[in-house]
């Protein structure tokens, strides 16, 4: 688009005569009289459709021609070609008897202020005046201030990804108002920064192209817990162009869908909302939820209600659901917000500049590396930069003049630790062996080392308690299923803690009533009442059958951390050589070895004791 005029009907609604049977229902009582209008007036619900149609009836075919009510827009890609599209215009609405405003009316420009946005032949961008006007809104103080804000910034709400998101927080602070609500606003840190990243975000706004009915398009999702997205793009050369951003918040049921359900309501729903720019257009899904790719192949068996339904409606557009893979998923709006990387603005001219001479990045371009390197544009200027497109964000390259000012930028907003200084430049920018140098300048930092306070406090190991006499302190666990002998397939094992004397009780199961019997007549009845038992978190041991015997001769027991047999040790350990020891006798059935490797493991010579 290189030419564009805008034009406003003189008084658009007045031009529309009224049907004589209805003048009547417009009647209106003056101190002069009853008055009827002869011709459409405002305020009438369906005055605006009335106008509309009139307008689409009176243009039709015309597709250079844009109309809103009474707004006109006309695109050309030339003076001559303007002209041509100028006479048509005017030759229908004369033909219609529609009169247009001069005064109103804008002829031959390169861009103008069209609905509250700026358009031009790159694109279309919220206007700067209503970008100010929203950026300078004092913070919220009452509930009805805050709705305001949000119904301002959800004007431009295509322009914004990852919106519904990013506006979790402050719509939270609504919970349920009622109209004109004013209750005072109770602010947090979370909502703080939320309302401060929503006017950045709008002034970073990223510069959405015009839809070519020939480009290829692409329509990426994305479903987090909380919220679903999506973008729609089209290429144009090598690169990708956004043509609208689509996020909403998900419902208290739909956050508990599974994470292939909300992937395939992301998709249901951005087509739902592109749906006047994908539907009779050929394009692709892509999504990060690979399971996704092979939905129109499982069995329709497998599928519930909803999820049919919503493979029906995505299939009449498209059934090509492709996986992101690490090079391919190049976001376009990365690429038109690659100013905003930084918090602090660089100097892209100078970056230029030193790449230019960077003989590390020459390097670079002529080896095989993991990088893809290619030379990008920043949007709105003619700057050309090599950039690194392999992973999932376009990050620049950094000569090594321009390093440390990178480091700064960012390593000073919050001066965190290595580790996450490391992850949020590394994410954003790439050099050679940056990871090692952005570990020296975090612990080169002046303001880190005079206010952190560097303390390694690791908790000692933990000691057991020896006990002062034998048959105090014991240690059970079960140990099968063992093979099959004479009818046992299981044992209860048990060890004295300060005399290590070991018990093996063959069982038929292991239900809790079997191994409270066994603990009972195996060794309560024989060596007495341990003060102490410590087991694992088996069921038999926690159920309430073993419960009620500690409780009945007044024994502690104690569970061990879950997963963390060590905590059992005496026990564990035993069991590897008990079962070495079983193994050891292949002549006969390991029920009528037992006493005998008892034997052998309790007269063994034991250093510590």
């Amino acid at each position: 688009m290189h030419k564009s005029n805008s034009y406003n009907l003189k008084c658009a609604y007045h031009q529309v005569p009224m049907h004589e049977e209805d003048k009547q229902k417009t009647a209106i009582i003056t101190p002069f009289g009853l008055f009827q209008f002869n011709f459409m007036t405002f305020g009438l619900r369906n005055a605006a459709k009335t106008m509309q149609r009139l307008m689409d009836n009176a243009l039709q075919g015309l597709d250079f021609c844009f109309v809103y009510i009474d707004d006109l827009l006309i695109a050309s890609s030339s003076l001559e070609e303007h002209l041509d599209h100028l006479k048509q215009v005017f030759d229908r609405l004369r033909k219609f008897g529609l009169v247009l405003n001069r005064d109103k009316c804008v002829f031959a420009v390169e861009n103008l202020s069209f609905l509250g946005h700026k358009i031009d032949k790159y694109g279309i961008t919220p206007l700067p005046e209503k970008v100010e006007a929203i950026s300078n809104f004092p913070r919220p103080k009452t509930v009805q201030d805050l709705r305001r804000f949000l119904g301002m910034l959800n004007f431009f709400r295509r322009f914004l990804p990852h919106a519904a998101l990013k506006q979790l927080p402050l719509q939270k602070m609504l919970g349920k108002c009622k109209k004109r609500d004013k209750t005072p606003l109770n602010w947090t840190d979370e909502s703080d920064q939320a309302f401060q990243n929503c006017i950045n975000d709008l002034k970073e706004a990223t510069h959405l192209a015009h839809p070519d009915s020939n480009a290829v398009i692409i329509l990426m999702t994305d479903a987090s817990d909380r919220a679903i997205g999506g973008c729609i793009q089209q290429r144009e050369g090598d690169s990708w162009k956004p043509l609208g951003f689509f996020s909403r918040k998900l419902s208290t049921a739909e956050q508990k869908y599974s994470a292939y359900d909300r992937e395939l309501l992301a998709i249901f729903a951005s087509i739902k909302y592109f749906r006047y720019l994908l539907e009779g257009t050929k394009f692709t899904i892509l999504t990060d939820h690979k399971p996704i790719t092979y939905a129109f192949s499982q069995k329709i068996e497998k599928l519930s209600p909803r999820q049919i339904n919503h493979l029906n409606f995505i299939a009449q557009f498209t059934v090509d659901i492709k996986h992101i893979s690490g090079k391919d998923n190049v976001v376009a709006d990365a690429l038109s917000r690659i100013e905003s990387i930084s918090t602090s603005p660089l100097a892209y001219e100078d970056i230029a500049r030193s790449q230019q001479d960077d003989e590390e990045l020459d390097l670079l371009l002529k080896q095989p590396t993991s990088l893809s390197l290619q030379k990008l544009q920043v949007p709105n200027t003619d700057v050309m930069l090599y950039c690194d497109i392999s992973t999932q964000v376009i990050r620049p390259y950094i000569p090594k003049k321009h390093r440390y000012q990178v480091f700064r930028n960012l390593h000073d907003l919050a001066h965190p630790g290595v580790r996450a200084t490391v992850r949020l430049i590394c994410s954003r920018f790439v050099w050679p062996k940056m990871k090692q140098d952005i570990v020296n300048f975090t612990r080169s930092c002046i303001a880190c080392q005079k206010s952190k306070i560097f303390r390694h406090v690791h908790s000692p190991l933990a000691e057991f308690k020896v006990p002062n006499q034998r048959f105090v302190h014991i240690n059970i666990d079960l140990i099968g299923p063992l093979p099959s002998s004479q009818g046992f397939s299981y044992c209860l094992t048990a060890i004295d803690r300060f005399s290590r004397w070991p018990e093996a009780m063959p069982l038929t199961d292991i239900r809790a009533e079997t191994v409270a019997q066994a603990l009972y007549s195996g060794w309560i009845s024989r060596f007495g009442v341990p003060q102490r038992i410590s087991t694992d978190r088996g069921v038999q041991f926690t159920s309430d059958v073993f419960h009620s015997l500690a409780k009945t001769f007044g024994i502690r027991l104690s569970h061990t951390s879950a997963y963390h047999p060590q905590a059992n040790g005496a026990i564990e350990r035993w069991h590897r050589t008990l079962k070495a020891a079983i193994m050891c006798h292949t002549s006969v059935h390991w029920v009528s070895a037992l006493p005998a490797v008892l034997l052998g493991l309790r007269t063994v010579f034991k250093e510590d004791l």
